[in-house]
């Protein structure tokens, strides 16, 4: 009796961006079954946490002034969690979410070091003065690096639009507070931190929320989706969306 082979065929549907998936564009899915759930929610929720608190700190609310108090979610949430959720937005082919949770909890891991003293940073330097020109010039780089990734969100949605708008511009009022010690930059940069976590907390929300499991679904409407992100791929296209 000659050997059957069966030939297993995918069908895929093409979606469009999310903002709770961290989509910022057109991908592929799979109508088979699939154990592994979007990780973007969990990462969402420490970005939205801690930035709300740094947020009120750099606003200095109730009269606190010192982020120590962050130093643990720096290193345990922000940083050992998100790296493990970038590593799985891998596992689920996602190259935006996993880039940004993985770059954001390498950021935040490596700030919360320098800020705190752990290894000797802050020691290492002879004066202050010498010391908040390095912080200037590292976070200088992170700047670079929001304002690229707000570039690539020009086809995506509205709240993932103006999450990494305001990141990014949040980062640039920090470094120029660090630069110049000016003490009403840095409130205004606590200020878009604040937003930055409320469009965290909208993207987590987003992600976790389904018809299913809340009275409050969003669903996340074709209006919200950028002017530039409104065109479907073409059947052609289609094959090379990823």
């Amino acid at each position: 009796m000659s050997e059957q082979v069966f030939e297993k065929k995918y069908v895929y549907t093409v979606l469009p961006p999310r903002t709770g998936l961290l989509r910022n564009s057109w991908y592929k899915r799979s109508n088979e079954w699939r154990p592994y759930p979007s990780s973007c929610s969990v990462g969402l929720a420490f970005i939205a946490v801690s930035l709300f608190v740094l947020g009120l700190v750099l606003c200095h609310a109730r009269k606190v002034e010192s982020p120590a108090i962050l130093t643990g979610m720096f290193f345990f949430g922000n940083g050992l969690i998100q790296i493990i959720m970038g590593i799985w937005a891998i596992v689920d082919d996602n190259l935006f979410g996993s880039t940004l949770l993985l770059c954001y909890g390498g950021f935040i891991m490596s700030y919360g070091a320098a800020a705190s003293d752990l290894f000797g940073v802050i020691s290492s330097y002879p004066t202050t003065a010498n010391y908040t020109s390095a912080i200037v010039l590292f976070l200088s780089g992170w700047v670079v690096f929001d304002f690229l990734l707000f570039l690539s969100t020009f086809k995506s949605t509205i709240p993932l639009f103006a999450l990494t708008f305001c990141k990014w511009f949040f980062m640039l009022l920090l470094t120029i507070a660090e630069s110049g010690n000016h003490s009403a930059v840095r409130v205004v940069s606590g200020i878009f931190c604040f937003i930055t976590s409320i469009c965290a907390f909208y993207a987590f929300y987003d992600g976790m929320q389904t018809t299913a499991s809340s009275y409050l679904p969003i669903n996340e409407p074709s209006w919200l989706r950028m002017p530039a992100g409104h065109k479907e791929p073409d059947d052609e296209d289609k094959i090379a969306v990823i």
